[in-house]
């Protein structure tokens, strides 16, 4: 995989995007909204985060296809805060100006660079990653569901993405710089993880993400992540059979399967 095969992939998922079934306004009851709707403020809020400084790292970095890229990887954040923000209307549900979680990961990713800040990007997508599976099996929403599933099929490439930068900038770093910076960032995704369970523990449970089961996928997302970095690690990206929750694991929904196993070039 190179950079200008994610900017094409980036630009083909844009174009072919599935039109939601928008029509599906049937109302969340109040036991449903009360799952999640914090949760939906709080994470529509942070996929809109905006990305001008971002971009101008990655503008920086001069290597055009990376900037190109990380362009196209902003608008679909963008784009997935604008699929949230609609249902959020259609259900009555605010939008939020700013939470203190979105500060939070403002000021963390701003200091050390590019890279760091792309770190920290991770850590909010591996947590995005168990969330929106929980969150489509909290709802019987149809609508909702989909769009978690589009979220998630978009968010594989963001995670290739940015693992396929970071073990590039990781290369010839010293096995102890490694090391210890990787106990640095395991340690920021555990914060991070305990942070966002409570915060939207409500979702978590009606999704049947109870702590033991929450931690687990933490875990397990974030070791495929790390794997992904190594040089000859594996990218690719997974199948809605592995991303969505099946109808036996929660509510019981539409939740058509993506295309097979996507895999790009190493």
């Amino acid at each position: 995989m190179t950079f200008t095969d994610v900017k094409t992939y980036f630009q083909t998922n844009r174009a072919s995007a599935a039109e939601l079934p928008w029509h599906d306004t049937a109302p969340l009851t109040p036991a449903e909204l009360r799952a999640v709707r914090a949760s939906l403020q709080t994470f529509q809020r942070g996929e809109g985060t905006g990305g001008a400084h971002l971009l101008d790292l990655a503008r920086a970095y001069d290597v055009p296809d990376y900037a190109a890229a990380m362009q196209l990887f902003i608008a679909e954040e963008e784009g997935h805060a604008e699929m949230l923000g609609r249902f959020m209307y259609q259900q009555g549900i605010p939008r939020l100006h700013t939470h203190w979680l979105h500060e939070v990961f403002r000021t963390l990713g701003r200091p050390l660079g590019l890279e760091h800040m792309v770190r920290v990007i991770l850590t909010a997508e591996v947590v995005a990653a168990v969330y929106y599976r929980a969150l489509a099996a909290a709802t019987p929403s149809g609508l909702l569901r989909q769009i978690c599933r589009r979220i998630l099929h978009d968010e594989e490439m963001h995670l290739a993405f940015h693992c396929l930068a970071i073990r590039q900038w990781s290369f010839g770093r010293s096995r102890l710089s490694g090391w210890l910076w990787r106990q640095f960032y395991r340690g920021l995704m555990a914060g991070t993880a305990l942070v966002v369970y409570v915060a939207s523990r409500r979702t978590f449970a009606a999704g049947g993400y109870a702590v033991g089961r929450f931690c687990a996928a933490i875990a397990a997302e974030y070791g495929r992540l790390e794997s992904m970095q190594r040089l000859g690690g594996l990218l690719a990206l997974r199948n809605a059979d592995e991303l969505m929750p099946s109808p036996a694991s929660g509510h019981a929904g539409a939740c058509p399967v993506a295309s097979p196993l996507i895999s790009v070039p190493q």
